[in-house]
């Protein structure tokens, strides 16, 4: 086995790739804004921002990459990307955020499912996926299925941040799904080593669908480690430490089976603390 790469959890779904001299950041998430601030509009906090990129070490990106667009997954990329100098890669909704905050536009690029492009020591692909169902009525509040119509300045409110289209990233040989989803066959053969899961919502699907999701996308690609992200409470900030939210045990006491079944080692990702990537000879 060889180490390509390291993951390190930044909390929500946020996590930086290092290689080499490369960095990459994924969905970007350091405002975290309280549930109770909701009731008004929302903006990043750039200092927020600064903080959080210097505890995770970050000095420079070759990419900042979105999943979707909801705000615990976008809030903070443009400012991030303003911080770091780093081109933002994204779906259209992606776009409208972009132009909404000002972003220079060499410094954006919307991306194609499907095709494959280098960031620094990165090969990176955009892979169909979807969002988790809501229960009612949070499902209408959140637009799963809406692109954000037109630029988006903030402060906005958070159900502004609409879904738009919703991507797992491929990065070298990690699959990184921001949402506990998928699209049937989309992901088999891909050759794929860790796959990372967002598991946000998923404790209140039933127990079949988290077997159905655990098929499609880590059987499927051909996983031998699952990491566990989107798992703390992202309405508090990260210097109370991180809390679980919404049924995370129940949902690892039926994911933790399926990886002994499957014979793949699965485990939490925790705030700050790096995880090996390797590849398979």
């Amino acid at each position: 086995m060889e180490i390509s790469a390291q993951l390190t959890y930044g909390g929500t779904n946020c996590m930086l790739f290092r290689k080499g001299e490369s960095n990459l950041l994924i969905d970007p998430h350091f405002t975290r804004p309280p549930f109770l601030s909701l009731l008004d509009k929302i903006k990043p906090s750039p200092e927020k921002i600064k903080a959080g990129l210097a505890r995770l070490g970050i000095q420079s990106l070759a990419g900042v990459l979105l999943t979707h667009t909801h705000y615990d997954h976008a809030l903070d990329a443009v400012e991030t990307a303003c911080q770091t100098g780093a081109p933002l890669f994204g779906s259209p909704s992606s776009a409208q955020l972009a132009a909404g905050a000002g972003l220079a536009p060499d410094l954006f690029h919307q991306i194609q499912q499907g095709e494959s492009l280098q960031a620094g020591d990165f090969t990176v692909r955009f892979l169909p996926s979807q969002h988790i169902q809501f229960p009612r009525p949070l499902s209408r509040l959140a637009s799963i299925a809406a692109p954000i119509p037109q630029p988006l300045r903030p402060p906005a409110w958070f159900w502004q941040y609409r879904c738009g289209e919703v991507s797992a990233i491929l990065v070298d040989r990690t699959l990184v799904f921001g949402s506990a989803a998928f699209l049937s066959g989309a992901y088999q053969g891909l050759e794929v080593e860790t796959v990372v899961l967002g598991i946000g919502g998923l404790g209140f699907r039933p127990r079949s669908y988290l077997e159905k999701l655990y098929q499609e996308t880590v059987v499927a690609s051909g996983a031998r480690q699952v990491l566990i992200s989107h798992w703390d409470n992202f309405f508090r900030p990260i210097r109370a430490g991180l809390h679980s939210l919404g049924r995370v045990g129940w949902t690892m006491e039926h994911l933790r089976p399926l990886a002994e079944r499957y014979g793949q080692t699965i485990s939490i990702l925790k705030y700050n603390q790096p995880v090996d990537l390797v590849v398979s000879p």
